[in-house]
This record gives C-alpha cells, structure tokens and sequence, in this order.
C-alpha cells in the first residue's frame, strides 16, 4: 500500500452545504470528507461538472467550530458518486 499523499488529513463526516455551479441556482448537497485544503461531495450528476470549472460554496465548517464560510474551489475530480474540490482564493489569479 502507498503512503498518502495528501498535504491536509481528511475527515470522514457528513456536512451539508450550498453548492453553487455556473449560473444555476444553489443545490444542497452532502460531503463525504473534508480536509483544511477541500472536500469530496456527494452528488446525483457528477458527470454535468466538469473537472477544472469552479464552484462556491457555503456550509457550517466543522473543522472550525461550526463557522459559517464561504468558500469557491475548483473541480478536481469527478467519480460515480460525486466530485472532489480543492479550495481557491481568488486573489492567487
């Protein structure tokens, strides 16, 4: 088995948060897990988001006492089950 390689630990935990894609009103989704740099979410049709398009979204952070953020990320894989997402902050572009 190869070691993880991962620059923030995951946790397992259900969450649920306003994802917001392209012009479409929000969907409330589920995440599978989350870590300080994104999290994988849970959703019907992972097949309409593209890997590299970005989301917003918005959910009580567990990792952070429960505080209300915001967040936008980019796509960075699509499985049968869902998507995963990395964090963004917009001033890096």
């Amino acid at each position: 088995m190869t070691e993880n390689q991962r620059r923030y630990p995951r946790t397992e935990i259900k969450v649920s948060v306003e994802l917001t894609f392209l012009d479409e009103p929000y969907n409330i989704v589920n995440t599978r897990d989350i870590s300080e740099g994104g999290m994988f979410i849970e959703v019907d049709s992972p097949a309409k988001f593209p890997i590299g398009e970005m989301v917003h979204i918005h959910y009580l952070d567990p990792l952070n006492d429960g505080q209300d953020t915001f967040k936008d990320a980019i796509i960075v894989r699509v499985a049968d089950d869902g998507i995963g997402i990395s964090f963004i902050e917009l001033n890096e572009f």
